[in-house]
């Protein structure tokens, strides 16, 4: 059987693939701001002296490194109105809401451990010469120490993203349309694998390549 360049362009161009592609993308920029504003407290915490917070980071970080992504989708998805049967009469519990949540659990602890590295190369003197200048110590993190920070973990951060945005393919087994779970329907209809496949395939080299030339930019600028 061979490759049928019609059908390949018609998928290229299906106004579903589209719509699965603006899901991700989408999925992808909302897990990714929410997994940074909390990433920052579990990086303070792995870095912390006091004994407690520390290891409550690093179970955290332990827990949701290990567990299987998919399977915290499952856990999400399916374990979710199990513990809280109201969830199953409520509207705004969807497979997006879903896809949010466990995304954000995992990538949270991955962008910490990241955080941390960043903020442990900032010398303890930034925060020492700012708390002189009279800063408190939430200024002294948010103006000096964190700027700084960022400048060394934007390229991990941008790679975590690019990450990202590909791992959203997995949300299809809870029913999000995205671009997999549209090429699988699109499969299951007309069991042509190859063409539906490729047009995922340029999708996301798309959007990825995109986003690789935004971080060579933004690396550039900063040095």
């Amino acid at each position: 059987m061979s490759f049928d360049l019609g059908l390949f362009l018609t998928a290229l161009l299906a106004p579903a693939m589209l719509k699965g592609a603006g899901v991700a993308l989408i999925l992808s920029l909302i897990v990714f701001v929410l997994s940074f504003f909390g990433c920052l407290p579990l990086a303070l915490c792995l870095n912390s002296r006091k004994r407690g917070r520390n290891i409550a980071a690093q179970v955290y970080v332990w827990v949701f490194r290990a567990a299987p992504l998919i399977l915290v989708l499952l856990l999400v998805w399916n374990g979710s109105p199990q513990v809280l049967p109201i969830l199953l009469k409520v509207s705004w519990f969807t497979p997006f809401v879903a896809a949010c949540i466990s995304f954000t659990l995992v990538t949270v602890a991955y962008m910490a451990e990241i955080m941390k590295g960043a903020l442990r190369a900032i010398g303890q003197g930034q925060g020492e010469a700012a708390y002189a200048l009279g800063l408190t110590r939430f200024q002294a993190f948010r103006l000096v120490i964190l700027p700084q920070a960022l400048r060394i973990a934007l390229p991990p951060l941008v790679n975590e993203f690019i990450n990202l945005l590909k791992v959203t393919s997995l949300a299809y087994v809870i029913s999000l349309r995205e671009i997999m779970a549209v090429v699988n329907d699109a499969i299951a209809a007309s069991f042509r694998f190859v063409e539906w496949y490729c047009a995922a395939l340029v999708y996301y080299l798309a959007i990825v390549s995109i986003f690789m030339l935004v971080q060579s930019f933004v690396q550039k600028r900063l040095r």
